[in-house]
This record gives C-alpha cells, sequence and structure tokens, in this order.
C-alpha cells in the first residue's frame, strides 16, 4: 500500500515584536494566553512536531520565552508546556514586577548589596592607589601581559631590525 503525504498549509505567523533574530526561526508566536491555548489548531495535528521552537511573548518580560520541540515534541505537549510557562511567567511579574529578582538572588550568592556596590568599589580604588603612592618601587603599575604562544617577535610600523 502506497501512502501519499500531503504537506498542510501551517497559518502565517505576525513577526511584529518578535526580536529580529528570531525573525523566520520560530514555527509560532504567542501573545497572549488564548494563543498558547490555540497551538495545535495552530499547526492542525496534536501529533504533529515541528523542528524549530514556539516562542512565548508576555508583556513586560525580560526576554521572550523558547520552547523547544526539536521535532521530537508534538504540538500537544508544545501547548502544554506554552501555557504553563504563559502562566508562570505572569505570576511571576506579577509578584515581583520582573523575571528575575536579582536582589534575592545576590544574597543567594553571597554578594554584597546593590546599594552598596558603589562606595565599595570607590574604596577599593582609594586603598589601591593609597597602596602605590606609599611604594611605587615594590608595587609597579599594572601591565597588561598577553601570550604569545609562537614566541614571535612583534615590531612597531616603521621601525627598523638591525643585525648585530
Amino acid at each position: 500500500m502506497l501512502a501519499i503525504q500531503t504537506a498542510k498549509r501551517v497559518a502565517p505567523i505576525d513577526w511584529s515584536g518578535v526580536p529580529p533574530k528570531f525573525v523566520g526561526q520560530c514555527s509560532a508566536v504567542c501573545r497572549t494566553a488564548e494563543e498558547c491555548g490555540e497551538l495545535v489548531r495552530h499547526f492542525g495535528s496534536p501529533e504533529f512536531c515541528p523542528f524549530l521552537p514556539v516562542m512565548v511573548l508576555v508583556p513586560g518580560a525580560d526576554a521572550p520565552l523558547l520552547i523547544a520541540g526539536m521535532g521530537v515534541a508534538p504540538a500537544a505537549e508544545l501547548q502544554d508546556c506554552a501555557v504553563v510557562a504563559w502562566h508562570q511567567t505572569v505570576e511571576k511579574i506579577a509578584k515581583q514586577g520582573h523575571m528575575l529578582d536579582f536582589d534575592t538572588l545576590r544574597e543567594k550568592h553571597g554578594l554584597m548589596r546593590r546599594e552598596e556596590v558603589d562606595a565599595a568599589v570607590r574604596q577599593a580604588m582609594r586603598d589601591r592607589v593609597a597602596r602605590h603612592k606609599a611604594n611605587p618601587i615594590s608595587d609597579p603599575p599594572r601591565k597588561p601581559v598577553y601570550p604569545n604562544p609562537k614566541q614571535q617577535t612583534k615590531f612597531a610600523i616603521g621601525e627598523k631590525v638591525t643585525d648585530g
């Protein structure tokens, strides 16, 4: 028995609001929770497995969310993931005001508070200058050292090299 496969036409994607590097690189773009819930209808079949990711654009989010199916995950599963991602993102934005709470992350990793960084950097620079002024011979200014794996000598333009 011979099976004839025909390509189904997928609805065109509205690329407005999508970051330029993602234009043409997504199989679907969801801008509302309703669009996330209608992904199966967008693809036409719950068994369809798109190779390109599905983009979820939540208003107020720091960045778009990409859900990769990689040709393995069916549209029904991508739809479930998109709906969950949408609602989790909306809850985080409502709770924190943005996706990532940087102050909590700083505290978790033992870094200083954002308000203290400016004063600490200024004080570190003052201490460094004071140490150098106190003893410039044993504390010379630092010069960057660049790796030279081939041990080649580089000459300035116009500089002549003379033998012996």
